[in-house]
Order: structure tokens, then C-alpha cells, then sequence
């Protein structure tokens, strides 16, 4: 039986809706990702700017929060007429001055991976959804939580990575930086 608890009752629904989960406009290729590179920690005088990091993180996290509640729509990638996962991500990006591809997998590749244990507000959070790596792709917004385009009847939503269903299927983080700050910190 289902509990009466309204509150239950929200949990079961969220968790149907990631169940129930469409997946991003365009899949991954069958062949595997190339390694991204690793995060590591800036050199000294690299010109590297954890400032500017920072201000690029809050403004992806800022942008993606303005776009709860939108639209899903396959293929889509504006507020107007509704998001995909990674139409969301590259619409959130460019409006933060970060430039990346249009498929969440394409966009696992371009971004420098990120430890889980340092995972921060304005990160993408990038599942297995559809038994192909990097096939969804949402923005963590701290407290375990994070914003993606999830299906038509819910929309761009917050879902939480404690519910078993993406908890299993995380394949990593990454860290959204634009092109200039990813050149100083190979430099």
C-alpha cells in the first residue's frame, strides 16, 4: 500500500520520475570517452585565479537555479521552448562565459574531472542513464542536491544524489572553467 504521508507520497513520485527518466537529445558514441584531464591543483604563480573559478562556479549555479521549473523537451536548449539535460548545461554555461559542446558526453570530455570529495556548487554531475556513460548531465547545487532537465512532466527539477537511483549510476564530476582559465592551468 502507499503511504498517506504526503511527504512520502512526493518521495515516491520523485523517485518514479527519475525511473522514468527520457535522457539527453543526442547519445553518446559507442565508443569509449576519452580521459579528460585530471583536476589538479594549480601551480604556484601559474596565473591561475581560484578567484575567477569561483566566480564562474557561482554563476553557473545562479543560472541554473533561475531555470527550475522550465520546460523539458527533447533536442531543446532554450528557456522558451524547454531543455534537454545537456541543452540545459550549454545554455546554463553560456550564460556563466563558459563555452562547451552541445552532448553531455562531449561535455564530459571537455571538462577537467573532478574528485567526488571535491565536489562544489556549480559542478556538473554526470550519470549513466541509459547504459552509456556520461548519457545525463545535471549542475550540483550543494546539500546533495542537483538541477537537471529530467523529463517532460517534470521539467528542469532538483533531485537529490541520495536517491539510490543516481547514486548508482554517477559516473563523475566536472568542473565547468572557461577556455582561459583551462589554458592558465595547464600552463
Amino acid at each position: 500500500m502507499f503511504a498517506k504521508n504526503p511527504l512520502q507520497l512526493g518521495g515516491i513520485a520523485l523517485l518514479l520520475g527519475a525511473l522514468t527518466l527520457n535522457g539527453c537529445a543526442s547519445m553518446a558514441p559507442s565508443t569509449a570517452l576519452p580521459p579528460s584531464a585530471p583536476y589538479p591543483p594549480p601551480a604556484q604563480n601559474s596565473g591561475y585565479s581560484r578567484r575567477a573559478e569561483a566566480t564562474t562556479l557561482d554563476a553557473v549555479l545562479v543560472h541554473a537555479i533561475s531555470e527550475i521549473g522550465k520546460a523539458y523537451r527533447w533536442g531543446g536548449e532554450s528557456p522558451q521552448t524547454g531543455f534537454d539535460c545537456s541543452g540545459l548545461i550549454q545554455y546554463v554555461l553560456e550564460q556563466s562565459g563558459v563555452d562547451i559542446p552541445r552532448t553531455s558526453f562531449a561535455q564530459a570530455a571537455a571538462l577537467p574531472a573532478v574528485p567526488l570529495s571535491r565536489i562544489r556548487p556549480g559542478d556538473l554531475v554526470f550519470f549513466n542513464t541509459m547504459g552509456q556513460p556520461f548519457s545525463h548531465v545535471g549542475i550540483y547545487i550543494g546539500g546533495q542536491q542537483f538541477v537537471s532537465a529530467l523529463n517532460r512532466r517534470q521539467g528542469v527539477a532538483v533531485q537529490s544524489l541520495q536517491i539510490p537511483y543516481w547514486a548508482e549510476r554517477l559516473d563523475g564530476v566536472r568542473r565547468p572553467m572557461p577556455r582561459e582559465l583551462l589554458a592558465m592551468r595547464d600552463e
